[in-house]
């Protein structure tokens, strides 16, 4: 039976040699064949982009591919074939959708099935992957992204929550960043952090490096802002009032390297990033409070330890309380 095999012609081994079924005889056999001709070798690259994209092993169960492949050997074998001969052969045995995948990527066009995907974080937690074109994003706690599959015409990804990005710079396709409030942020390559949670009354980005443009309505026109490095921008959408403010960028960053760095930040933001760190939420009852401003650094402290640091530095008691909900998620701080 082996050697019927060995016998065949290349072409009706090409199928088999692209799942990784042939033996060492056969794949030597083929890629002899490959190198002979590099039309041969495109032959080969395109039944390996089929198999890939589109699932080919479940669609040859139902077809005889490898009989659509000896149909055509004399066309292979006697001399080269032209991309539309070899697209008419196997056009009687391919399904219409197959066929318009093989004429699109034959021409040169792209044709790929693209779908969304959804990275989501849980509270207290943070995670980073790449996207499809290399620009790295980092999400922090109870964030959504949502991007395609594959970056077609343009690169536009939909955010809720808050997110750092390093952009891949290609200068024919801007980076789009939605965000709520029907506003989004636009770049070319450049690193920053955007906070956009749709609950939030305020939208915030940090430029680290690079520019970038926030777009926005306002009375039913587009209004846009450009940053600078070293810059953050705080809009509120109720007034659609934007204030830019000069930072040294670690308060707003540090979140994606594990840590809480804070350079004489306000009491309302300092509990803001403790609670995005630790999934609690503060309850406070001295409004003077909010007066008070930090300096430190927070690793791996546990949120007790944080708190008696409020207690001995500044007077503030703390205790946790029970919620109204007993569903609810977060514990809850009182400071007093």
């Amino acid at each position: 039976m082996e050697s019927n095999q060995q016998n065949l012609p290349v072409e009706e081994l090409l199928p088999r040699y692209c799942e990784g079924l042939t033996n060492a005889s056969e794949t030597k056999m083929v890629e002899e064949w490959m190198s002979e001709d590099k039309e041969h070798e495109q032959i080969v690259k395109q039944i390996l982009s089929l198999n890939l994209a589109l699932d080919t092993l479940q669609v040859m169960k139902k077809i005889n591919t490898e009989r659509a492949l000896y149909k055509v050997k004399n066309r292979i074998k006697g001399k080269k074939s032209g991309w539309l001969v070899w697209t008419q052969r196997i056009a009687a045995l391919l399904s219409i959708p197959l066929l318009l995948y093989v004429l699109l990527t034959l021409l040169h066009k792209q044709s790929v099935v693209t779908q969304m995907i959804e990275v989501k974080t849980n509270p207290g937690m943070t995670t980073s992957f790449i996207l499809p074109d290399s620009t790295v994003v980092f999400l922090n706690s109870e964030s959504t992204l949502q991007y395609p599959s594959v970056f077609e015409e343009s690169r536009e990804v939909k955010l809720s929550g808050e997110a750092y990005f390093e952009v891949k710079k290609d200068v024919k396709k801007r980076f789009i960043v939605h965000i709520p409030y029907q506003s989004r942020i636009e770049v070319l390559g450049t690193a920053f952090n955007v906070e956009a949670y749709d609950t939030d009354n305020q939208i915030s980005a940090t430029l680290v490096e690079g520019q970038i443009g926030f777009i926005y309505s306002k009375e039913g026109i587009a209004k846009k802002v450009a940053m600078k490095p070293n810059q953050r921008m705080i809009y509120t959408p109720a007034s659609n009032e934007v204030k830019l403010y000069a930072t040294n960028c670690t308060t707003e960053t540090s979140w994606k390297d594990g840590m809480i760095i804070l350079n004489n930040t306000p009491m309302e933001e300092t509990l803001h990033l403790l609670e995005k760190r630790f999934n609690v939420e503060f309850i406070v009852k001295n409004k003077k409070f909010y007066e008070y401003s930090f300096t430190g650094r927070i690793t791996s402290q546990r949120i007790e330890r944080i708190m008696e640091y409020f207690r001995i530095s500044s007077q503030i008691h703390w205790r946790y309380v029970d919620g109204e909900n007993i569903e609810e998620q977060k514990q809850q701080i009182e400071l007093y």
